[in-house]
């Protein structure tokens, strides 16, 4: 091996086989020996080369050029699947839920081929946006596409972290509207429905798995997760433990969650640590279960021209069908759905925002009033019925104010708004419904401060007038 020594500090050249390509080979900014192929057999062009990577070394070692590019650039160099393959084991390694892990990673290969990048360069805010489009010419739901993007700016965040990239250039990519593209919206069950899936379950043995979720909002993988020795009925507390916020979580329990474990355990003896249900309730039990009690129905599978599926031969031939669990509205209800009926029942209990949302488990108590609250017409109609009404003025202080006139009656003015008692709204409902005869007789007392002709003059102004349910829709804040 011919080494051609230069002067100090400048570095030298050499060859590792007579023939072959000059090695630059100098010390760095950081103290340590390089070596750097200069990929030519020429002299000249080696010892251009080599000065050329001893003058920027220089400038590194007095702050002139950041040596953290370097780093960005070779990083981006590198092919995208690795720095993919680096981010899932650290996923793995930092002990994340492993079907979240295999999620991650499928997302991010049908990435890698949608975006057309292969390298961590060629990884930009455009290149995502034609992924991301091709996800909406699929006609994926808008929250499909948004779990996709929400996938590729964590990963790229992560590169960014461990010092891969300077920035994260996929954070510019726009979101999409969910609230305009929803595919799956849940509804709360009905104390009718709920009584009759509580009686179909109570006979398989399933009481206690539909009750945990409806009295206490446990998810399928917290129930399947419970153990013994998490159910204290001393303090009437349940404990969740690696739950999908990663914390521990005390929440209380109704009695009637209380009662059904009780029994559970007294039939199946178990010790602490075994599971609550050793036996999951799949998906295809619970269906039955809501065909059963009267919350599904089932209807026939049609293929592409609307003519049933037949499916077997001969006898046993018959229309193919399926369970269904959604309502006229598109509204479904599933085993979460029970989390959603036990928000909207804290809510019409007069439960405070943050006080569900710690019985909820929920990070921000805006999560459980947007999408664990649902409340319609007949719980604000009932909540404007429990309002005082506003006291008529005493008749010996009608003079009042900087002028002589006498003042509007508050009586009159309550009834021409609607903002009449509970009792004269609920009697007005009341007799709307009959077609009682008083509104259609009596004719509200005029007042100075009104002309005969006031936009808010009604046939039943003397019992108090509700007020229009398009300003009660207003009020639905849940909705």
């Amino acid at each position: 091996m011919a080494r051609n020594q230069r002067s100090k500090g400048t570095g030298s050249l050499f060859r590792k086989t007579p023939k072959g390509p000059w090695i630059a080979s100098f010390w760095d900014h950081r103290g340590k020996r390089r070596e750097h192929s200069t990929r030519t057999t020429d002299r000249q062009t080696a010892e251009r080369i080599l000065s050329k990577l001893v003058a920027d070394d220089a400038l590194r070692r007095d702050g002139v050029i950041d040596p953290r590019d370097d780093r960005y650039a070779t990083e981006g160099r590198r092919p995208l699947t690795e720095h993919v393959a680096a981010y899932i084991a650290h996923c793995r390694h930092a002990g994340q839920d492993e079907y979240h892990v295999h999620q991650k990673e499928t997302q991010l290969k049908a990435m890698i081929a949608g975006s057309k990048a292969t390298r961590l360069a060629d990884l930009t805010a455009d290149a995502l946006e034609l992924h991301l489009s091709a996800l909406k010419d699929r006609k994926l739901a808008a929250r499909s596409v948004n779990f996709a993007r929400q996938i590729a700016v964590a990963f790229y965040g992560w590169c960014v972290k461990t010092g891969r990239a300077e920035s994260n250039p996929l954070r510019v990519v726009p979101k999409q509207d969910e609230a305009r593209d929803r595919r799956r919206v849940r509804r709360p069950l009905t104390d009718d429905e709920l009584s009759r899936l509580l009686a179909v379950a109570r006979e398989r043995g399933r009481e206690a798995w539909y009750l945990a979720a409806a009295l206490a909002g446990l998810r399928k993988g917290d129930m399947q997760r419970l153990t013994w020795g998490d159910v204290n009925f001393a303090d009437s507390t349940v404990t969740i433990r690696h739950g999908k916020a990663k914390r521990v979580d005390v929440i209380p329990m109704h009695p009637q969650l209380a009662e059904a474990l009780q029994g559970r355990l007294a039939a199946f003896p178990a010790l602490p640590t075994a599971r609550v249900w050793p036996d999951t309730v799949t998906d295809l039990t619970r269906l039955k279960d809501f065909l059963r009690a009267g919350i599904a129905r089932r209807v026939d599978v049609l293929d592409a021209e609307g003519k049933p599926v037949k499916i077997g031969a001969g006898k046993r031939e018959r229309v193919k069908t399926r369970i269904v669990v959604e309502d006229d509205e598109g509204r479904v209800i599933d085993l979460h759905a029970l989390r959603t009926t036990l928000g909207t029942q804290l809510a019409r209990a007069g439960v405070t925002p943050q006080v569900a949302q710690r019985i909820m488990r929920h990070g921000d108590y805006r999560t459980t009033l947007k999408h664990y609250t649902v409340l319609g017409l007949t719980d604000t109609a009932a909540a404007i019925d429990r309002l005082p009404g506003i006291a008529p003025e005493r008749q010996a202080d009608a003079a009042t104010g900087t002028t002589d006139t006498a003042p509007t009656d508050p009586q009159l003015f309550c009834q021409l708004f609607g903002r009449g008692t509970g009792r004269n709204r609920a009697a007005s409902r009341g007799e709307s419904a009959r077609g009682g005869d008083r509104g259609r007789n009596e004719k509200p007392q005029q007042s100075p401060g009104f002309s005969q002709h006031s936009p808010h003059d009604s046939s039943k102004a003397g019992e108090g007038i509700r007020t229009p349910d398009v300003q009660l829709g207003r009020l639905s804040l849940y909705h």
